[in-house]
């Protein structure tokens, strides 16, 4: 009795294939989330500038170059090291609340989705688990 085409168990070729497009796709949406979380740090001094401490200069640069800096590193997500630098990049965007409370909300959801990604990530492509997760 022959095993009907698609009941037949997947080659190793095709789990490599499916590792590797899962891969791609994991890294895909981690740059997706990096994009998104650079709008919206460009649309913090907005929420800034309606304080009583207002914006100023500073405050200006730093959150302008840390959207930069994950633009920058949503390209580089194709390195072993780019999710690493990726992940990194969590913490001052958490820290930003410490300008306007409402962004240690929106930074620990988007943190959340994050080590969402890292964890399917680590489920379908079968990366290293904990802390080596972030060189892969």
């Amino acid at each position: 009795m022959t095993v009907p085409a698609d009941r037949a168990q997947p080659t190793a070729e095709q789990i490599a294939e499916r590792a590797a497009r899962a891969n791609r796709a994991t890294r895909g949406a981690l740059a997706g989330v990096l994009g998104l979380e650079a709008l919206v740090v460009l649309l913090v001094p907005r929420a800034i500038a309606f304080t009583s401490t207002g914006l100023g200069g500073t405050r200006t640069s730093l959150l302008i170059a840390l959207a930069v800096m994950m633009v920058a590193s949503s390209a580089l997500l194709r390195r072993p090291w780019g999710i690493g630098v990726g992940s990194a990049l969590q913490v001052p965007f958490i820290l930003t609340g410490v300008w306007i409370a409402t962004m240690f909300l929106v930074g620990a959801v988007f943190a959340a989705i994050w080590l969402y990604l890292l964890t399917l990530r680590h489920e379908l492509v079968g990366t290293p688990g904990g802390f080596r997760m972030l060189r892969s």
